[in-house]
């Protein structure tokens, strides 16, 4: 346990330092802002479709992927490539416990981050029209989100140094686009998973105005976080037995 601390703090302190807390911090607020900027004097239910047009439109398929496969790239990556991993890995510390507190420490930023973001878009909706009642459900999508992009990520990021670039065209080009343009493969799109955790915990009124902007077929509630669960199981598992078994020298 006393490894497990160790480490998640170590690559928390790695991931985020301060200038990336300064950028990242920023560009959270950004959909709050751009709301906040578009919102003013709309009845409450044009308000509604503006803040279901962030959601949608800004939240989910551009700041939540973006936060989290940049932080979670660099949770294995930065060590590899400073070679302070192979130190590391010389330590009688489990590789379970290795990769587990990478992972954690990575979901821990990505997601405290796009909580951040999240929250502050609801808070602004909620200034605006009184109702408090998405920002829980915003606050959970962009946490389930945010894992099962550093369960991607992670160890991409140990394999190669490109594993930003691959996972920008993961964003724009595969889920973003084809997607997008195939809705049977929403369960394979993170930020969908993140969405249908979001679209199961609002109120009827908010969820019905979904399927009227044309978002349906998503995951229930229940398979949203069994995905999730499994795909991060699996992640740790999967860079564990890297670790075990790869020259880090």
């Amino acid at each position: 346990m006393r490894a497990l601390r160790s480490i998640t703090g170590a690559t928390i302190r790695q991931v985020l330092g301060l200038r990336r807390a300064i950028i990242f911090g920023l560009a959270a607020m950004a959909p709050a802002l751009v709301f906040l900027l578009t919102s003013q004097a709309l009845v409450d239910e044009a308000a509604l479709d503006r803040f279901l047009g962030m959601v949608i439109g800004l939240y989910f398929p551009l700041l939540v992927p973006i936060v989290a496969l940049i932080i979670s790239a660099s949770a294995l990556g930065d060590e590899r490539r400073d070679g302070t991993l192979s130190f590391l890995v010389l330590r009688p510390i489990p590789r379970s416990v290795i990769s587990g507190s990478k992972f954690l420490g990575a979901v821990l930023v990505a997601a405290g981050l796009n909580a951040l973001g999240g929250a502050a878009l609801a808070i602004v909706y909620g200034v605006e029209t009184g109702s408090w009642d998405v920002v829980l459900p915003l606050v959970a999508g962009g946490i389930v989100a945010s894992i099962v992009y550093a369960s991607l990520f992670v160890p991409l990021g140990f394999f190669t140094d490109r594993a930003v670039l691959i996972g920008l065209a993961f964003v724009f080009i595969f889920e973003n686009g084809i997607v997008s343009a195939l809705s049977g493969l929403s369960t394979l799109s993170p930020w969908r998973l993140g969405l249908s955790t979001f679209a199961a915990l609002v109120p009827d009124q908010v969820a019905s105005q979904l399927v009227d902007i044309g978002i349906a077929n998503l995951s229930g509630l229940g398979s949203a976080l069994f995905t999730t669960v499994v795909i991060a199981a699996l992640s740790i598992a999967a860079t564990t037995l890297v670790l075990r078994r790869r020259d880090l020298a």
